[in-house]
């Protein structure tokens, strides 16, 4: 049993309080439909997670969605196999089925995330600029990440941008075990942070908190 905090409730005017949601299986949550993002409490979540609009709306859908009776909405990015990873600021969940998202940019290398905010956060490093040329996998869950290898490894590099946690670790040294040569370990760039999307949060509080200092400075 996987508990959740509470999602966003349509037509919900006032500030939401967080309270429990227990979701026994994927078959109680059940998509009503798809649109672009547009609602003002998922934009304000996209401004807190540092992930531009224009990248989240490129990639993802807003999905309202039923649960227990109720109907909610929520950041949606779809998998192969059609179903959702649903977040909002309170709510992490998905729809069935479960599996991987490939994007296939005809490119001989492919980068690797666990979730799509660290793949947003990567397409954010680029924004407005040039990114390098990739394939890009991300898993939805670590559960497929041994199911992934040999997609893997039909590319010529296999650029890993997995968590900074035991999970993490433990998929990262299995495929440097596999192949140290053609899978790389990305982390560096964030080793002091859980992710790729908690550096990018960090690294914007820190440019603010510099721009603060070089105010002060002038105004002194």
């Amino acid at each position: 049993m996987q508990k959740l905090t509470s999602p966003f409730s349509l037509g919900q005017q006032q500030p939401l309080q967080k309270q429990s949601v227990n979701v026994d299986d994927d078959s109680q949550l059940k998509v009503i439909r798809e649109d672009t993002i547009r609602s003002v409490a998922l934009i304000r979540y996209l401004h807190k997670r540092r992930i531009p609009v224009s990248i989240a709306q490129k990639f993802c859908r807003e999905i309202s969605y039923e649960l227990h009776g109720k109907n909610y909405y929520a950041i949606g990015f779809k998998n192969d196999a059609g179903g959702y990873e649903l977040r909002n600021e309170n709510f992490k969940g998905s729809s069935s089925p479960k599996d991987i998202t490939f994007i296939d940019n005809g490119a001989k290398d492919v980068a690797v995330f666990e979730g799509f905010f660290n793949f947003l956060s990567y397409r954010t490093m680029y924004y407005k600029q040039e990114d390098p040329l990739s394939n890009f996998m991300i898993l939805n869950s670590t559960s497929f990440f041994e199911k992934s290898i040999t997609k893997m490894q039909e590319h010529r590099h296999i650029n890993l941008f997995l968590d900074n946690v035991k999970t993490g670790q433990k998929f990262t040294l299995l495929a440097l075990s596999i192949d140290k040569v053609r899978f790389k370990d990305e982390r560096k760039l964030y080793q002091k942070y859980d992710d790729l999307n908690d550096w990018l949060i960090h690294l914007g509080q820190s440019q603010k908190q510099q721009l603060r200092q070089k105010v002060l400075i002038l105004i002194c």
